[in-house]
């Protein structure tokens, strides 16, 4: 059982505590006239194909450390996640109708991140049962060019199988990158149009025949890195004007993101955790490509989503993507995402991936565990809540290092969120800074109730609470266990509530 290290002493009036003084009051402005509803499922998570057994489990050993993870989030919110089953591993897999095993994986290194075939059978479907009612989006193999029965076989167990839980298809992934790789290296993006179109008709004609009742529909075009890697001219405007998705099979957008790319597994990404992820600025160059792409595709109707994302791709990087600062990047990442009507945000996970929220099974000696961006996911759930009438916007502050939000219910302005991501190492032997923030708000309201988000240092890969509470997997298997009680409540005084947030943490203010 992991011990938890006392948090600083906290004052019932937290303009009582002494930080670095931002003396200035800070006005929380209104959404802008085209700011949406935030979507209660907007954390919801993406599980590479290949390891979907590790996380869900079957019907004699359902997975309950991760059944225990996501009902956390209907616990606070009302509704489950959305989980995808999918990533690059799909493209790899082929279904067997006649094969006994639920899933077979061929390496060809033991230790590669992900294996290089995978062979499933009938019964892989049993883990789409084991998570409760979650609703799944199912990745189907567009590589795969042998037999088109494979594929209709495929998706006719898929619609069998999840039954009422399938959400939407998804057919292929990450196909910007198949010149070269999937398909020989003149392969065009109208090969890629002509490809898709007809084999997504052939998936609906036989879920249809299958399973009476209106087809659920794909999500697409799943395409990765179009802004910076990958430059082959693919292009989302090429793609519809060259008729891609003509018979209108398209019911969610997804597109995939990454903060950046991690070529080599066995470096240690402590150096980049404060450039690249736990930094505001950062954070919004990233998403503005997302942000502009999805409105110019609006007139398409279609729900715009981050279909796979996380913080660095190839699995992430250790001393970057599996520690606490990863978590403060989530927070701010997926509320900015929210204000700027970005609609859902799958978190992609993987056994043994060095960003993962949290290891299923024992592997490779990497314990079962819950990890610290799963925080904060949990942070943003609790902001978001059960209303369904939830708009976030952007609380301008001056240093890359901290960001702010303010939540508002209707015209209600009802939470706050502020972040220190300023870097502050657990085993820094000085004290621990922080900074003081002062809000201007509603006269009608006379204090806050304040959650925290904190761990010994960014660099903390255990010990994490929000709110006091613990999701370790070793305390009661992924459910909420308090380790901290104490409640903190803060005054407002004037019109203005001050709160010092210490340096590399995050609080969530409620006014009452």
């Amino acid at each position: 059982m992991l011990s938890f290290i006392p948090l600083m002493g906290m004052a019932i009036f937290l303009g009582r505590c002494h930080g670095l003084d931002n003396s200035e009051s800070i006005v929380i402005p209104r959404p802008y006239s085209g700011a949406e509803y935030v979507p209660r499922d907007l954390q919801s998570f993406s599980i590479e194909f290949a390891f979907f057994p590790d996380y869900a489990g079957n019907k004699s050993h359902p997975n309950h450390f991760s059944k225990n993870l996501l009902e956390n989030f209907k616990d606070l919110t009302g509704i489950y996640p959305l989980v995808r089953v999918g990533g690059t591993s799909q493209d790899h897999s082929d279904y067997f109708p006649e094969q006994k095993e639920n899933i077979q994986l061929i390496y060809e290194n033991p230790d590669d991140d992900q294996p290089i075939q995978i062979n499933y059978g009938p019964t892989f479907f049993e883990s789409y049962h084991t998570l409760g009612p979650v609703k799944f989006l199912h990745g189907l193999n567009q590589n795969q060019n042998r037999s088109i029965k494979q594929l209709q076989d495929a998706a006719i167990e898929a619609c069998t199988a999840i039954g009422p839980q399938l959400h939407l298809f998804e057919l292929g992934n990450e196909w910007n990158f198949a010149p070269g790789t999937y398909r020989s290296a003149n392969y065009s993006l109208l090969d890629y149009v002509h490809e898709w179109n007809y084999k997504s008709s052939v998936v609906k004609s036989a879920v249809q025949e299958a399973c009476p009742g209106p087809f659920p529909g794909f999500m697409a075009p799943s395409f990765v890195l179009l802004d910076s890697v990958v430059t082959n001219g693919w292009t989302v405007q090429k793609l519809y004007n060259l008729g891609y998705d003509n018979k209108n099979l398209t019911k969610e957008f997804s597109f995939h993101n990454y903060m950046g790319v991690n070529l080599d597994p066995t470096s240690n990404g402590a150096d980049d955790l404060q450039k690249t992820l736990m930094n505001h600025t950062s954070i919004i160059e990233n998403l503005a490509p997302q942000i502009s792409r999805s409105k110019d595709l609006a007139y398409l109707g279609h729900l715009y989503t981050l279909g796979e994302m996380n913080s660095i791709a190839g699995q992430g990087r250790n001393g970057e993507t599996n520690v606490f600062g990863d978590a403060l990047w989530m927070v701010d990442f997926s509320l900015w995402a929210a204000a700027h009507n970005i609609k859902r945000l799958h978190l992609h996970q993987g056994l043994n991936y060095r960003y993962a929220s949290w290891q299923p099974i024992f592997s490779k000696g990497e314990a079962i565990a819950t990890r610290p961006p799963y925080y904060g996911q949990i942070m943003v759930a609790a902001t978001l809540g059960r209303a369904d009438n939830s708009r976030v916007v952007n609380i301008s502050l001056k240093e890359d290092t901290e960001a702010a939000y303010g939540i508002y219910h209707g015209e209600k302005l009802s939470k706050i969120v502020v972040l220190n991501m300023k870097a502050f190492n657990e085993t820094t032997s000085s004290g621990r800074p922080s900074r003081q923030y002062q809000f201007q708000v509603p006269g009608r309201y006379d204090y806050v109730k304040v959650k925290r988000m904190i761990a010994p240092g960014s660099d903390s890969t255990s010990n994490v609470t929000f709110g006091g509470i613990s999701y370790d997997y070793d305390l009661k298997l992924g459910k909420p266990v308090t380790v901290h009680s104490k409640k903190e409540i803060v005054e407002v005084r004037g019109g203005t509530v001050s709160i010092d947030i210490p340096d590399s943490s995050a609080a969530l203010l409620t006014l009452v």
